[in-house]
C-alpha cells in the first residue's frame, strides 16, 4: 500500500491520543484537519481567524493539560498563529504547531524558508521533517518534548512535497512504526535533591517573616493539593501568582489573599518585610514586581523550585536552588514536615495574623466601595455580582487590562482549575478563542468570560465560530468606552491628557446579535444580575455589554504603574487636575493604598 505524508501525520497525531485540531479543511494540510475531523472523539475547529485558531488550541491544552494541534498550510497561517503561540510559551502551555513549508520560493517571496526560524523563539522544541516515513518518530518527539520537564509550545515543520508525496509500505508495518514512534511516554519526574529540600524547609522555618509563593508549575504539575497541604503544615503565610490561582484555597487560614498584587495591600506588606521566600514554579515576571526591590525586600533571601533551569535566577538571586517537579518536590517536604523533620515555628503567627489583618482591613474597604449606589455602574460592584449570580463550578476565563485586576479582586474563587488568565506576554483579545477552547474540552461546565471592550474587539469573530458550535457561555464586557488601564495611567503622570485612550460607544450587543447570538445591553446596575441569569438561558453564546464608569480604575493599578513605569515621574496630585476627576473616597481610597504599598504604613 501506499501512504501520504499527510495519512502519516494524522494517523500519529490519533495514536496519541490528540482530541482538539484548529486549521482548515483546505491547503497542504487539508487533509490532516478533514482526517482528525471524521475522527470520534476529536473536535476540528476552523475558526473565523487564524490568529483566533491558536488561542482555542491554547485553551483548550490549558484546561485539559495535554496537547492540543495547530494546523498552518501557509507562511501566512503561520504568522498569524505566532501571538497565540507567544501566549502558550510565556504561559508554559504544551501546544503543537505543524506548519506546512513550500519546497520552492513563490515570486521572489521568503515562502521556501524553514519556519523553524519563525517559530524557535517562541517554542522550547522544533524540528523539521526531511522523510516520509520519520513523520511518526517527530511527531512522538513534539509530544513528548512538549509536555516533559517545563511544559512549552512544540513545532513540526514538514515539507508540502512530503506530505504530498507517498511512502510504500504494509499495513502492517505501518502499524507497528506507528504505534512505536508515536509514543506519548513522558519523561520520568525530576525529583529534586533531598538535602537541598531539608535545607530550605529548615531555613523557611528559622525565619521571621516567611511567605511562601506558589506559581503556574504547581498547576502544570497538578500539585495543588500538596502546596495547600504544605502551608498548612508549615503554618505560614502564603500568595500566588496569576498562573498560579487556586494552588492555595481560600479556606487556607494561612492564605493572605491574591492572585499576584491583585491581593492588595496584605501581598505587598509580605513581601516588603519578608526575610525568606520560597518560590514555587513561578520565574517571578512583571505582575510579581519580578521579585525586585522597591516592592520586594532587598535582604530577603529566596528559595527556589522549579522544573526548568532556565527560570532559576532568571530573576532574582536565589540562595537555594531545588531543580524538580513541583509535584515530587512538594510531596518531599510535606513527608518531612509531617514526619517532624522539620516542625512549624510558633513565632509565625504573629507575623501570620498582622498579613491576615491587613488583607481583612483593605478587603473591607475595596468591597464597600463596590456598591451600587453609583450614578455610573462601578466595575468591583459588577464582578461581584456576577460571581455571586454564577454556579460555584463556573470557570472564568479573563481578558483585559484593568478588567483582569477587577476579575482578580472579585471573581476569584481560589479553588484550583477554575480561572485563566492568560498573562505571560501580557495578551489582549484571546478571551473568545480561549473560551471556545475550554468549553469544548469541557461543554457541561458553565462558563463566563470576562473582558474589557477594547479586548473584546480583537477576536469579535469567533462569535460566530461559537454559534455554529453550539456553545454557550456568558461573555461579560466591562465597557467603559476606553482603554481605562492607560486612560488611568494618563490621568496619574499627566493630569489628563489624553492620547489614543477612548475607544468610544459601540453597542456590543447589538454585534453579538448581528453574529445569531444572545446580546444585551444593561446601563443599571439593579439589572445586572437578571440579565446574567437571562443570558445563561438563552441557550446561545451571549455578550453581556455592561457599561461601566470610565473614571474609576482599581486600587493595583497604582502598584503595577510604579513597577511597570520605572522612572517615571509619579506625582498623585495631578490627578486632582483631571476634569472628571471627582474628589470622592475612590480618590482617596486609591492614595492610600499607594501610600501604604510605597512607604508600608497603615493608613486605615
Amino acid at each position: 500500500m501506499k501512504v501520504s505524508g499527510c495519512e502519516l501525520l494524522s494517523r500519529s497525531l490519533r495514536q496519541l491520543g490528540i482530541s482538539f485540531v484548529t486549521g482548515k479543511e483546505e491547503g497542504a494540510l487539508g487533509p490532516v484537519f478533514k482526517a482528525m475531523q471524521a475522527q470520534e472523539g476529536v473536535t476540528a475547529v476552523t475558526p473565523r481567524g487564524d490568529i483566533a485558531g491558536a488561542f482555542m488550541a491554547y485553551g483548550s491544552t490549558y484546561y485539559k493539560l495535554a496537547p492540543a494541534v495547530i494546523l498552518t498550510s501557509t507562511p501566512a497561517d503561520a504568522a498569524n498563529a505566532l501571538t497565540g503561540v507567544g501566549t502558550a510559551w510565556g504561559d508554559k502551555v504544551p501546544v503543537i504547531i505543524v506548519s506546512a513549508r513550500p519546497d520552492r520560493r513563490v515570486g521572489g517571496s521568503p515562502q521556501g524558508r524553514t519556519q523553524m526560524e519563525f517559530f524557535s523563539p517562541f517554542c522550547k522544541w522544533s524540528a523539521t521533517v526531511s522523510r516520509c516515513d520519520d513523520i511518526p518518530r517527530v511527531a512522538g518527539q513534539a509530544y513528548r518534548e512538549a509536555m516533559g520537564g517545563c511544559h512549552g509550545p512544540v513545532h513540526i515543520d514538514v515539507p508540502v512535497g512530503l506530505l504530498a508525496g507517498e511512502w510504500e509500505v504494509s499495513e502492517e508495518e505501518l502499524e507497528e512504526t506507528i504505534s512505536r514512534e508515536a509514543t506519548a511516554q513522558p519523561a520520568p519526574a525530576i525529583e529534586g535533591d533531598p538535602e537541598l529540600i531539608e535545607k530550605a524547609l529548615k531555613a523557611l522555618a528559622a525565619a521571621q517573616r516567611p511567605l511562601i509563593f506558589s506559581g503556574g508549575g504547581v498547576v502544570h504539575a497538578s500539585a495543588w493539593e500538596e502546596m495547600d497541604a504544605l502551608v498548612r503544615a508549615l503554618e505560614m503565610p502564603a500568595s500566588t501568582s496569576m498562573a498560579g490561582e487556586g494552588t492555595v484555597l481560600g479556606d487556607n487560614p494561612y492564605f493572605i489573599g491574591g492572585p499576584s498584587y491583585v491581593g492588595g495591600e496584605a501581598f505587598h506588606r509580605a513581601i516588603k518585610r519578608t526575610d525568606c521566600v520560597l518560590i514555587v514554579g513561578s520565574a517571578m515576571g512583571g505582575l510579581e514586581g519580578f521579585g525586585q526591590p522597591p516592592f520586594w525586600n532587598a535582604d530577603a533571601r529566596f528559595m527556589q523550585v522549579d522544573i526548568d533551569p532556565i527560570n532559576i535566577c532568571l530573576n532574582v538571586p536565589v540562595d537555594i536552588t531545588i531543580l524538580g517537579d513541583a509535584r515530587a518536590v512538594l510531596s518531599r517536604m510535606l513527608e518531612m514536615v509531617r514526619s517532624g523533620m522539620v516542625k512549624p515555628n510558633p513565632a509565625h503567627r504573629q507575623w501570620t495574623d498582622h498579613l491576615k489583618e491587613v488583607s481583612s482591613r483593605w478587603r473591607a474597604r475595596v468591597e464597600a466601595e463596590a456598591n451600587a449606589s453609583w450614578p455610573i455602574i462601578h466595575q468591583g460592584y459588577l464582578a461581584r455580582t456576577i460571581k455571586e449570580a454564577a454556579d460555584p463550578d463556573t470557570f472564568f476565563a479573563i481578558d483585559g487590562g484593568n478588567t483582569a485586576l477587577w476579575a482578580g479582586m472579585f471573581c476569584m474563587s481560589h479553588r484550583p482549575h477554575n480561572a485563566v488568565f492568560p498573562a505571560g506576554m501580557g495578551t489582549l483579545g484571546c478571551g473568545i478563542p480561549v473560551a471556545i477552547g475550554i468549553k469544548t474540552a469541557d461543554p457541561e461546565r458553565p462558563l463566563v468570560l470576562i473582558q474589557g471592550d477594547g479586548s473584546f474587539l480583537y477576536n469579535v469573530q469567533e462569535l460566530e465560530t461559537a454559534r455554529r458550535l453550539g456553545l454557550e457561555f456568558v461573555v461579560v464586557i466591562f465597557n467603559d468606552g476606553c482603554w481605562n488601564m492607560i486612560k488611568g495611567c494618563q490621568d496619574a503622570f499627566f493630569g489628563g491628557r489624553y492620547v489614543g485612550a477612548f475607544l468610544g460607544d459601540i453597542n456590543y450587543a447589538e454585534v453579538a446579535r448581528g453574529f445569531g447570538c444572545y446580546g444585551r445591553r444593561v446601563e443599571r446596575a439593579a439589572d445586572i444580575e437578571p440579565a446574567f441569569r437571562e443570558a445563561q438561558a438563552s441557550g446561545l453564546p451571549a455578550v453581556l455589554d455592561v457599561l461601566v464608569d470610565p473614571d474609576t480604575f482599581p486600587e493595583p493599578l497604582a502598584s503595577f504603574a510604579i513597577g511597570e513605569f520605572g522612572g517615571v515621574r509619579f506625582n498623585p496630585l495631578r490627578a486632582l487636575g483631571v476634569p472628571k476627576m471627582k474628589v470622592d473616597k475612590r480618590l482617596w481610597n486609591r492614595a492610600k493604598y499607594a501610600l501604604n504599598i510605597v512607604l508600608d504604613k497603615d493608613l486605615k
